[in-house]
């Protein structure tokens, strides 16, 4: 155990040749959360609309600043333009059809996804303007919330970046300072040293699990800071994260072991880091896009950690198909990583080949 605590303290002394590094890592994840939460989660939407001429057009306006969010800013800014011609973009008017007010939408040009949005929030303002004159004929909505409030966007945004911060903080400190062994000549003092290579390894792992949750625990407080929520359970939600800062450490020191470079598994870390965000589940849950999204999804071990951390943040609700496959897939993954890990580290610094 003393020697465990040695070869422990060493590794931590080793921030002193890369504070920059150590930064970076730590502390990335957490400023992009903080300015995208700012630019780009806020949903409020700029709609042109001709300048009304009359008491109805004035009504519409005003439904459309109704149309809210969970957030609190407004979905709709109505922007007042006295030219109805769209150029590039998309403009309403209020005109008369056979006797009847319409609200006319003409579009510049057409994107499906940005025209399927402004269909969906110009119908929830016509609802609020329209529906009360129809009456009983009125288009009658009935919501069925599966949530006992409404959860805005950036507690999942914040949510699915803690494992990016937990990965990357890990997979980023491993691979560089490993790569710096080599770079520096210090690795000939892993193949001379008496103690047994497993320690040595156990003492890098445990140091960047701990460097790791520093850099996830930064996010998790900015994140209930913004949004004002926090977790049900603090530490279930770490004890989750276990399995993917094990993998990411074993990538990043296996991606120093074999590259020999410091800037290669700098890139490599953060490529796999965003990488595996992006395609598990980053920007939502993968059940909720295309079948063929979703089964890729589920080969990064960052969907399984999204679906086990959500019922945390989300009033206890599950939304792991198959919670069970998910475990023994992390456990698989986790495995498969150390005993990557051990091999490579064998060829790379024990081998009597090198």
């Amino acid at each position: 155990m003393r020697r465990f605590s040695l070869l422990l303290r060493n590794e931590f002394k080793s921030f002193l040749t890369a504070p920059v590094v150590h930064l970076i890592a730590i502390l990335q994840p957490t400023l992009m959360y903080i300015l995208m939460s700012v630019i780009m989660v806020v949903p409020t939407f700029e709609m042109r609309i001709v300048n009304p001429s009359s008491s109805l057009g004035a009504r519409f306006i005003a439904a459309v600043d109704e149309v809210g969010s969970p957030i609190g800013p407004d979905y709709i800014e109505p922007i007042l333009v006295d030219d109805p011609s769209p150029g590039f973009r998309q403009v309403v008017e209020i005109i008369e059809t056979d006797g009847n007010s319409t609200a006319l939408q003409t579009y510049g040009y057409i994107d499906s996804n940005l025209v399927k949005n402004l269909r969906n929030r110009l119908t929830a303002a016509l609802l609020v303007l329209w529906n009360i004159d129809l009456g009983d004929q009125g288009i009658t909505i009935h919501e069925h919330p599966w949530l006992p409030n409404d959860i805005p966007y950036t507690v999942y945004f914040g949510m699915a970046m803690i494992p990016l911060a937990a990965y990357l903080a890990a997979a980023m400190i491993g691979g560089y300072l490993m790569a710096q062994e080599f770079e520096n000549g210090t690795i000939l003092i892993y193949r001379l040293c008496p103690t047994s290579y497993p320690l040595i390894l156990a003492a890098k792992l445990t140091r960047l699990m701990i460097i790791a949750f520093t850099g996830a625990v930064i996010l998790y407080l900015f994140l209930g800071l913004i949004t004002g929520i926090w977790s049900s359970s603090f530490i279930a939600v770490f004890v989750i994260l276990i399995p993917l800062i094990l993998i990411a450490s074993c990538i990043g020191l296996a991606a120093g072991l074999i590259t020999h470079s410091s800037l290669p598994s700098f890139l490599i870390a953060l490529a796999s880091a965003f990488a595996f965000w992006l395609i598990g589940s980053g920007f939502g849950l993968a059940a909720g896009f295309s079948t063929i999204f979703e089964k890729i999804s589920r080969l990064i071990p960052n969907t399984p950690i999204i679906e086990m951390m959500f019922p945390y943040f989300y009033y206890g609700r599950q939304v792991a198909a198959h919670p069970l496959a998910a475990n023994l897939q992390l456990i698989g993954y986790t495995l498969f990583s150390l005993i990557m890990l051990v091999f490579v580290y064998q060829k790379r610094v024990l081998s009597k080949d090198r």
